[in-house]
Order: C-alpha cells, then structure tokens, then sequence
C-alpha cells in the first residue's frame, strides 16, 4: 500500500546494501572522466551508477604515496637511519603526520604527539655507538 501523508506507516528507505539507507550524491567530471568511469563499469559488468557508488565506499588507503605530504617525509626521514624494530613507531608517527597535515585543532595536537614520538623512537631505536663512546672516554682518561 502508498504511503499517504498522515498514515501510521512512516514512508520507506530506499537501500543500496541491506540496513543501509543512501542518499543522492551528485559530482562534477569532465567528460573524460566519465566516459573512463562509464568504461570501467562496463567492463565490471554493470551501471556506470552502481560502479560510481563502489568506488566512493571503497576504504581510502592510508599508505602515503607519491604526493605525500611534508610532515610525512619528515617522518620517513627521521626513521630511515633507525633499526627495522621501530616499523609499529614509524607507522604510527605516518598516521600522526597525516592528521598533522590536514591541520586544525586535532592537526595541532598530533603534531604535539607526533614530535613526542619521534623523539623516544629516536632515542629508543638509535644505533648503539657504546662502542665509539668508550673508546673516547678512554682517550680522555689518557690525556
């Protein structure tokens, strides 16, 4: 039965996945892009529409790629000279740097966290040169 404006029965939810109700998005492309996207959904199989509203809920990597930001150089220098064991260390101060990027009062605050971290990695994971400081306390002993 229609709904009909004052019916008990509230107007249904149009969903795309099950429990999911979805809302109308509409973009500008050049037509170049469109008809690359329209051919990507062909050869998918199925509506240029359907493939569009794939490809929006797809998860964004977070890997940082070409373009990566300047904070996140920074990160990847500051880990390259550090053992592989601070990898969880680097990965974590990347995603820092990525929110520092973005900026705002939560870039403000991870980049607080993130200068906090690199220094403990640093100090953490830094290659040991015990080696190189006792053969200098031991010219200074002699001297």
């Amino acid at each position: 039965m229609p709904y009909i404006l004052g019916d008990s029965e509230p107007p249904r939810v149009h969903t795309l996945w099950p429990m999911a109700p979805t809302v109308s998005l509409s973009a500008r492309v050049s037509p170049e892009v469109r008809a690359r996207l329209a051919a990507d959904a062909r050869a998918q199989g199925m509506a240029l529409a359907t493939y569009a509203a794939r490809l929006l809920s797809a998860p964004v990597p977070d890997a940082p790629g070409p373009g990566a930001g300047a904070v996140q150089n920074e990160v990847e220098c500051a880990f390259a000279h550090l053992s592989a064991g601070a990898s969880l260390e680097k990965e974590v101060c990347l995603a820092l740097a990525r929110t520092v990027e973005l900026g705002g009062t939560p870039g403000i605050a991870a980049g607080k966290e993130l200068l906090t971290e690199i220094r403990w990695a640093a100090h953490r994971y830094a290659p040991d040169d015990d080696e190189d400081e006792d053969e200098d306390w031991g010219e200074d002993e002699q001297a």
